[in-house]
């Protein structure tokens, strides 16, 4: 990642810590890790909550995940111009992950798996469980939900999914700071 991108990081913490969640983007070890428990099958859509600056968007894609397969949601309008320009062919959009199904329009039917850098921990209660609802609703039987925390000893129950089962977690300690990778499943 180009160290402009971080500074560019940063300052968004800076700005507006509570929303950012984090003061360096993702490493590549915790982006690679991600797009692993995403568990993609070819032809499905990927939803990526939370982009940024675009580290597990590459990750993704680098994993096969085709770009036109790939929908980055990104609340920040800067951080998601700057993820148009990067990554041609993604789609990328500018809006709150609190609409996803309306986002997705006509692919909510294709949806396999939803990655989230969001920070859970610090949005406002209300906003994270409109999120959760609409991940559960959104996902199929099977789909996937993969979201990370730098808080290594949350209990994955504290979510609060009604209808996702906890299938793996991971802790990447090449990440500034060290953050677990957690991977659900609907049932």
């Amino acid at each position: 990642m180009a160290f402009g991108d971080s500074l560019k990081f940063l300052g968004k913490y800076i700005k507006n810590p509570r929303f950012t969640g984090a003061v360096w983007p993702s490493s590549r070890f915790l982006a690679r890790k991600m797009a692993k428990f995403s568990a993609y099958r070819k032809g499905s859509v990927v939803v990526e909550l939370g982009p940024g600056t675009g580290p597990v968007t590459k990750a993704l894609l680098e994993a096969g995940v085709e770009p036109e397969n790939l929908c980055s949601i990104e609340f920040d309008p800067a951080l998601a111009a700057n993820l148009k320009e990067r990554f041609p062919g993604v789609r990328v959009v500018n809006d709150s992950a609190e609409n996803l199904s309306a986002i997705l329009g006509d692919d909510v039917s294709r949806v396999g798996a939803i990655v989230s850098s969001l920070p859970l921990l610090s949005l406002p209660k209300a906003c994270v469980e409109e999120i959760l609802r609409q991940v559960e609703s959104v996902l199929p039987a099977g789909g996937r939900f993969v979201q990370f925390t730098y808080n290594v000893n949350k209990d994955p129950k504290a979510y609060g999914f009604g209808r996702m089962r906890h299938v793996g977690a991971a802790v990447v300690v090449l990440n500034v700071p060290p953050a677990r990778v957690d991977a659900f499943e609907k049932m």
